[in-house]
């Protein structure tokens, strides 16, 4: 019997302002709406993912919220998490697991195993790198009605062209902007 072959889906999931910066320069997000429908239709929709990716500063960010360092976020309970940095303590945790590994390498090989749909929650430098290795196949935003001037973008630092595919679009009562795109490549 041939073994099966997965094609796990990696979806980066974001928040930004119109200006496209997922933060302020300090990390902070003020300007975001966080009560609404959007909120409540972003945690149901938690559930479609059992795994999440992040950088190492999107993980400490978490920390002023109250997650314990070498503990996983409780947002995402039902998840595993990976947190890509060289420079963090490798934590021993079942649910958490820090990779030193190069992203692109890791991802590629983790979409082959066995699992359902994989989160990239942030940030702006690994959606860059996994976004010129290719690695992203969705790209959602919860486009927030504030523009920031500047920040930590969407995106940092890209080296190629992509097209995408609008899938789905939502404009929520608060004036947040959902956006389902397809990465055609």
């Amino acid at each position: 019997m041939q073994p099966t072959s997965y094609q796990r889906k990696l979806t980066y999931y974001v928040a930004t302002s119109v200006d496209h910066y997922i933060a302020h320069d300090d990390e902070t997000m003020d300007g975001f709406l966080l009560e609404g429908h959007h909120v409540t239709d972003y945690l149901s929709s938690l559930r479609d993912y059992d795994t999440v990716l992040m950088g190492r500063r999107t993980y400490q960010w978490g920390f002023q919220f109250g997650i314990e360092p070498g503990q996983p976020s409780p947002t995402y309970s039902h998840m595993m998490q990976y947190v890509f940095s060289k420079s963090m303590e490798q934590y021993r945790h079942d649910q958490l697991q820090v990779i030193r590994d190069d992203p692109a390498d890791f991802v590629q090989k983790l979409k082959t195993e066995k699992g359902g749909a994989i989160y990239l929650c942030g940030g702006g430098q690994l959606a860059s790198y996994l976004m010129n290795a290719g690695q992203i196949d969705e790209i959602i935003l919860k486009v927030n009605p504030v523009v920031f001037g500047s920040g930590i973008p969407l995106f940092s630092d890209l080296n190629q062209h992509t097209c995408l595919a609008l899938s789905d679009a939502k404009i929520y009562d608060n004036g947040v902007l959902f956006l389902r795109y397809a990465v055609r490549g």
